[in-house]
């Protein structure tokens, strides 16, 4: 039996100054685009980045120096924002923005759910729209809060806070 595990911001995508950035099936955003795409300085070239910090996020195994003829520089999450710092802190501000709003606006949480489960990643998409569902909804306008449970949604669909086909969608039974 062969077990396919993605890391958990495989095929995550960020927006910095209207271009998207697609993490890569390790979860690692590709920083050599990031620069080159968003046309950054010569001199704040990932090659170029060759601080202590870099050298700790390469023994932590965050960051991933490619050499070649098309060298690379993969990054986590962490190592981006690190990256975005020492370009400048406009740069670590935007991009931490980036990649907040995944979690901070559910229209895009959603758009990325359709993108997960497009891609067969049904469980995580199904687990960030829970995410977004109780984001959204107002749980102490009831007397319990129930959530994602079968009364919680049919108390959702009664309110008006998300429609039948939707509450479906989270997994409702019946009304």
């Amino acid at each position: 039996m062969t077990i396919d595990i993605q890391h958990k911001h495989a095929s995550h995508v960020i927006i910095i100054e209207g271009k998207a950035f697609k993490a890569n099936d390790s979860g690692l955003w590709d920083l050599t685009d990031i620069w080159q795409t968003l046309k950054l300085p010569k001199g704040k070239a990932p090659a170029q980045w060759r601080t202590k910090q870099a050298q700790r996020l390469i023994d932590m195994q965050n960051l991933q120096v490619i050499q070649g003829r098309a060298a690379q520089t993969l990054a986590t999450k962490r190592a981006t924002i690190e990256f975005a710092g020492w370009v400048s802190e406009e740069f670590k501000d935007m991009v931490y923005d980036a990649f907040e709003a995944i979690l901070e606006m559910p229209e895009v949480a959603l758009l990325v759910a359709d993108k997960m489960r497009s891609m067969g990643n049904d469980h995580s998409a199904a687990i960030l729209e829970r995410h977004t569902f109780n984001d959204k909804c107002d749980w102490n306008a009831i007397k319990r809060p129930h959530k994602n449970t079968q009364e919680g949604l049919r108390a959702a669909v009664a309110r008006g806070t998300i429609t039948k086909a939707w509450a479906i969608e989270l997994g409702l039974k019946a009304l």
